[in-house]
């Protein structure tokens, strides 16, 4: 009985690709190179880290942002991407004008800026985020909103979700300078290509 044999080709490095043998040399080389780019482009990049910051709370913010710098500071590349309650890290000022009375409440029950959130344990009416404010100040602790200005400084993607800006009624100006502002696909496709991935 005659076996029938399959046709293969050896490409690179000895590799052997079926259906290979009908392409040139060069055309095969070009092939190779191309899966190789396409392999890099979705492998996750170990030097990437992508952080998503959706509490709003102090002692969170400062993990999130202490991580960031600190990456930053390992020469990585940083992105953080803050979302819902998060996003309040992000505050400068508020702006009630032209809002109407639901988001006018959020602004004003939601703090304004890292370094005005509470804390997620014992905060007792504000008081308990006071005191750890007054003790990081005492052992020379960064707080977060030094923290997050030394991130920006030190070259961290900073990107306010678009859809919490609409929920919550907030614009673009209430945020501090240098905060890009996108979409949920924006940290997919961050946190896909990122050898790091955190939410807070």
């Amino acid at each position: 009985m005659e076996t029938q044999k399959h046709s293969t080709s050896t490409g690179q490095a000895g590799v052997r690709l079926p259906g290979m043998e009908a392409f040139s040399n060069e055309d095969r080389l070009d092939m190779l190179e191309q899966e190789i780019r396409d392999l890099r482009a979705t492998t996750p990049d170990t030097n990437k880290v992508t952080l998503l910051i959706f509490s709003g709370d102090q002692d969170k913010a400062l993990a999130g942002l202490t991580l960031a710098t600190t990456a930053a500071a390992m020469g990585m590349e940083v992105t953080v991407f803050f979302t819902f309650w998060g996003i309040n890290i992000l505050k400068q000022k508020r702006l009630y004008s032209g809002k109407n009375i639901k988001e006018k409440m959020i602004d004003f029950m939601t703090p304004a800026g890292a370094d005005s959130m509470g804390v997620s344990q014992l905060n007792m009416l504000g008081a308990g985020s006071g005191m750890l404010r007054q003790m990081m100040q005492e052992r020379n602790v960064a707080s977060a909103g030094e923290l997050l200005e030394l991130a920006l400084e030190n070259g961290v993607r900073a990107i306010a979700c678009s859809m919490t800006l609409q929920v919550m009624g907030l614009r673009e100006e209430e945020l501090i300078e240098g905060i890009e502002v996108a979409g949920a696909a924006s940290y997919l496709t961050d946190a896909s290509r990122s050898g790091c991935t955190l939410f807070i």
